[in-house]
């Protein structure tokens, strides 16, 4: 039983130490699934995109400073 209890416990830091680092650097906030970051010039203006979306028109646009309370 102790042995199925650490590869447990294992197992759960491996996955939550892989979730981790693939977190790019520049992420602030998760929300609604996504990780968000701020773009000064994206292409609805400064404000809070998907990771990766600050350039991608139309797509991944949160919200300006202080949207979700967020702030950069």
């Amino acid at each position: 039983m102790r042995k199925l209890f650490l590869a447990a416990i294992a197992t759960i830091t491996v996955v939550t130490g892989a979730a981790v680092s693939t977190v790019p650097a520049s992420a602030q906030f998760l929300y609604g699934g996504h990780k968000h970051c701020w773009y000064d010039d994206g292409w609805h203006g400064a404000g809070w995109y998907w990771c990766g979306y600050g350039h991608r028109h139309g797509r991944g646009w949160g919200g300006p400073e202080g949207w979700q309370g967020w702030h950069r």
